[in-house]
C-alpha cells in the first residue's frame, strides 16, 4: 500500500512539473518506460484494474494510454480488459528497421540543422544519462535517441520516427538480452553525439544509418539462431 500511495504521489507531482499534464499522457509514460526497460515482457498481459491499483489511477486513463502503445506496435488490445507487450519477430524487424533507415536520419539531419543551445542542452543530459552505466537501461537508451530527434521542424516526420524508435527498442530489449563482452551503450553511440552536438546534420545521419544497420544486423543473427528457424 506504502508504494501504492507514492506512486500517487508521484504522479501528481510528475503532472505539476515537466512531465505531461494528462492522467493518460502520465499513464503511456510509465507503461512505455516499463515495456521498454523491460518490465513487462513481450507476450506479458497487461490486466488494467491490476495497473489502475499500481499506478493510482482509474480505469480510463489506462484504457486511452493502452489504445495509443497498441497503435503504435507496443502492445496488442484483447478482450476483456486487458492488453499483452507486443512480441517480436524477423520480418517485422525487416519493416521497422527498413522504415527507420529511411525517415530517422532524415529526421536527425533535420534536428541537428535547426538545434539550438535547448537541444544541445538536452542531448547532453542524455548523454550524460546514457554514459553513467556501462550496459544503459533501455528507456534511458530510448530517451538518448528521443532527444537526438527533438529538434526535428517536422511534427509529422518527428511522430513517425521516434514511434518506430519505441517499437525497435522493445525489439533491442528482447532480442538481445545479452551484448558481447566489454559492449558500453556510451561507446555505441558516441560518435552519434559527438556530431549531433558538433552541429554537422549530415556526417549525424550518416552515422546513424550505419548504427541502424549495424543494430540490425544483431537482431538478424539472434532471431536466426539455433530454434529460430521459423524467424519468430
Amino acid at each position: 500500500m506504502l508504494w501504492h500511495n507514492d506512486a500517487v504521489t508521484s504522479g501528481t507531482r510528475a503532472l505539476a512539473g515537466d512531465q505531461p499534464p494528462t492522467l493518460t499522457e502520465w499513464a503511456d509514460q510509465q507503461l512505455r518506460q516499463s515495456i521498454l526497460q523491460g518490465d513487462h515482457r513481450p507476450g506479458d498481459t497487461l490486466v488494467i484494474s491490476t495497473l489502475a491499483e499500481q499506478l493510482g489511477l482509474s480505469a480510463t486513463p489506462l484504457r486511452e494510454a493502452l489504445r495509443k502503445l497498441a497503435s503504435e506496435g507496443l502492445v496488442v488490445l484483447q478482450s476483456h480488459g486487458s492488453a499483452r507487450v507486443a512480441e517480436v519477430d524477423l520480418h517485422e524487424a525487416n519493416e521497422i528497421y527498413e522504415l527507420r533507415l529511411i525517415l530517422e536520419p532524415t529526421a536527425l539531419e533535420r534536428a541537428v540543422a535547426a538545434g539550438d543551445a535547448g537541444y544541445r542542452e538536452r542531448v547532453t543530459t542524455a548523454w550524460n544519462a546514457l554514459d553513467a552505466e556501462r550496459i544503459a537501461p533501455a528507456s534511458v537508451h530510448a530517451a538518448f535517441h528521443r532527444e537526438l530527434l527533438s529538434a526535428c521542424d517536422s511534427a509529422w516526420l518527428l511522430r513517425l520516427a521516434t514511434m518506430l524508435s519505441d517499437r525497435a527498442g522493445l525489439m533491442v530489449t528482447v532480442g538481445l538480452p545479452d551484448r558481447p563482452p566489454g559492449y558500453n551503450t556510451a561507446a555505441a553511440h558516441r560518435t552519434l553525439a559527438d556530431l549531433a552536438l558538433a552541429g554537422d546534420a549530415t556526417a549525424a545521419a550518416q552515422e546513424l544509418r550505419r548504427h541502424l544497420s549495424t543494430t540490425l544486423a544483431a537482431l538478424h543473427m539472434v532471431l536466426t539462431g539455433p530454434g529460430r528457424s521459423d524467424g519468430t
